[in-house]
């Protein structure tokens, strides 16, 4: 196992795929309330997805609101995300306050990963991965599609791109119509996992239709899944218990 993807006390791609919780709430009070439940539940690790918060376009208070949830979620790992409306989220951002919240998390000290968007523009994408890399910070680049589901080929061109924009974790998460898409992703999934063995990436299909691949992942190459412990941040999660035990039911049958 490749040393990049430890974080804290858990190993990306070691065992079951691990879990990750949202805070979602809106203000301080309600994701520091998030931070205390999260941290005293079957989670592995935390999301604070920005765009739900009352000042998430404010880096200044972002970073003030970051610091009181890394004292409250103590060693527990902590992905920052700005998730923007085009790919799901709660509100639009320009590029050059993306860049300048993202840059700022990274060199904050208080996260371990941030979630950069595919399609913010390769510039923007390169210029963050670097920042993060030289802070000693993962990356995940991400793709979210909740109106389809592109075919096998399109996915995969996706994570290609992906990795050779210097990502450590690839990341696509579509909304299935039909249950053949789900099948869609699984292959996706599968086909990655064998051409790059050592690389790990986290694929979902989203909904009630896509809830076996939050499940699968050690069976088909995602690392980790996304659980709720109060609010979902995506159609389809499931609680963090719930999650914990049916990950490991399929881990003990390996």
């Amino acid at each position: 196992m490749s040393q990049e993807y430890k974080i804290g006390d858990i190993t990306l791609g070691e065992g079951m795929p691990k879990v990750c919780a949202p805070l979602t709430g809106t203000t301080l009070k309600a994701l520091l309330d998030e931070c205390g439940l999260v941290r005293n539940s079957e989670a592995d690790l935390a999301e604070w997805r920005v765009d739900f918060f009352e000042y998430g376009r404010d880096t200044e208070k972002v970073l003030e609101a970051l610091a009181e949830i890394r004292k409250e979620l103590g060693n527990m790992p902590l992905i920052f995300s700005f998730r923007t409306a085009e790919e799901g989220g709660e509100k639009d951002i320009t590029v050059r306050q993306y860049m300048e919240l993202n840059k700022q998390a990274a060199e904050s000290g208080a996260v371990q990963l941030i979630d950069i968007e595919l399609f913010r523009g390769e510039d923007t994408v390169k210029e963050l991965v670097a920042i993060a890399k030289g802070q000693q910070v993962l990356t995940i680049i991400s793709n979210h599609d909740f109106k389809q589901t592109p075919d096998a080929p399109e996915i995969m061109n996706r994570v290609e791109k992906m990795l050779e924009l210097g990502g450590d974790i690839p990341k696509v998460a579509v909304m299935p119509v039909k249950e053949e898409d789900v099948l869609t992703v699984i292959q996706a999934n599968l086909k990655l996992k064998k051409l790059y063995p050592n690389r790990k990436m986290i694929m979902i299909a989203m909904g009630s239709r896509g809830i076996v691949t939050r499940m699968s992942g050690e069976i088909f190459g995602s690392v980790l899944t996304f659980a709720t412990v109060k609010h979902a941040s995506a159609p389809g999660q499931v609680s963090a218990g719930e999650m914990k035990k049916i990950l490991q039911i399929i881990h003990n049958a390996q």
